[in-house]
């Protein structure tokens, strides 16, 4: 437990950041279209982080099932579609909840 406080304490204390967003269900439920999901929260600060370091990869971990399967291999055009290349990106099974995508920039 010591352990843990203290690298937490330290990543704190270093202004190390996790870089990881939400997309939630009700936002994707809407019409897209290119204009639309260009500024869909929190794509475009996504796309900013990635471009930032465009060797580290975007990891999308999606819902379980053909439903988060269908939505995350559809997220994932888009992300080409907005310059993001496809081997820039993996899809993973395991979102913590039915009704969100999970986007971690990997170091």
């Amino acid at each position: 437990m010591k352990v843990l406080l203290l690298t937490t304490t330290v990543l704190l204390s270093s202004g190390v950041q996790a870089e990881s967003w939400t997309l939630s269900a009700d936002s994707w439920a809407r019409p897209r279209d290119g204009g639309s999901v260009a500024t869909m929260a929190p794509l475009p600060e996504v796309i900013r982080h990635w471009e930032a370091d465009a060797g580290r990869a975007l990891v999308i971990r999606y819902p379980g099932g053909e439903e988060g399967q269908l939505w995350a291999l559809e997220l994932r055009s888009w992300l080409v579609a907005l310059g993001v290349p496809q081997d820039s990106q993996e899809l993973v099974a395991g979102s913590d909840r039915a009704d969100r995508i999970e986007i971690v920039l990997s170091r």
